[in-house]
């Protein structure tokens, strides 16, 4: 009885929480209904999924990052309202959402690649102490538990506090990262297949600097996983 009362007094709780604070879909703003996480189903029909459409621009792109495969979710476009997932999770901290998108591109990779582990794209500490997390970081654990693998976050790290890419030329945005990162303890990957993980792929220019860093390591090898890839690419 004392169990069954508990239960009443927790759902009429929740149900003035969500009366008082409805959630929301981070892309359209439409109240979320019962079921629907982060993003209402309409939003989720219509997001712009990586269909392997342009299979050649992608071959291209694993050219140019020099890796063996390239893993990607939606189009990135700054003009879509699907940047909004992006925007949340950078600059409002949804880390939970992060996680969330994380698995969903993990559910895409798929365990047939034969990755060792998720390698996230870090940010100096001065930058995550200012937004209180590493959004590669968030995205880089739903993926890893989607895959079974683990996540080393202390093996690359970012020793230069870089201004924002945002607005720079491709080529300045290769300049701000030449030598950003450098490598804390190699020996824990030699010979391991490593998943490089970021929120956006947009010139290319974070990802090959960590890249190179990563190629220091004996016998590794590197594939790139990232949220959003800007259709230019």
């Amino acid at each position: 009885m004392i169990k069954r009362l508990g239960k009443i007094f927790w759902d009429y709780l929740r149900s003035g929480v969500g009366l008082l604070f409805p959630r929301v879909c981070v892309v359209c703003g439409d109240v979320l209904v019962r079921g629907e996480r982060f993003m209402c189903s309409g939003c989720l029909c219509r997001m712009p999924l990586n269909e392997g459409a342009d299979e050649g621009a992608d071959e291209r792109m694993k050219e140019v990052l020099d890796a063996e495969n390239l893993f990607w979710l939606f189009t990135y476009n700054r003009e879509s309202d699907f940047h909004q997932l992006i925007y949340a999770i950078k600059y409002k901290s949804r880390r939970e959402l992060g996680v969330w998108a994380g698995r969903m591109l993990g559910e895409r990779i798929g365990t047939g690649h034969g990755i060792d582990c998720v390698i996230p794209v870090p940010l100096h500490p001065a930058r995550e102490k200012e937004r209180g997390f590493n959004q590669s970081l968030a995205i880089g654990t739903g993926i890893a538990g989607v895959l079974g693998v683990k996540i080393v976050p202390d093996v690359l790290e970012r020793k230069e506090n870089t201004r924002s890419q945002t607005g720079l030329s491709r080529e300045e945005r290769a300049d701000n990262v030449m030598k950003a990162f450098r490598l804390t303890d190699p020996g824990r990957l030699r010979g391991c297949h490593v998943l490089l993980v970021d929120d956006v792929l947009t010139s290319g220019a974070t990802t090959k600097a960590c890249l190179a860093e990563l190629r220091k390591i004996e016998g590794v090898r590197c594939s790139v996983a990232c949220l959003g890839k800007a259709g230019k690419i």
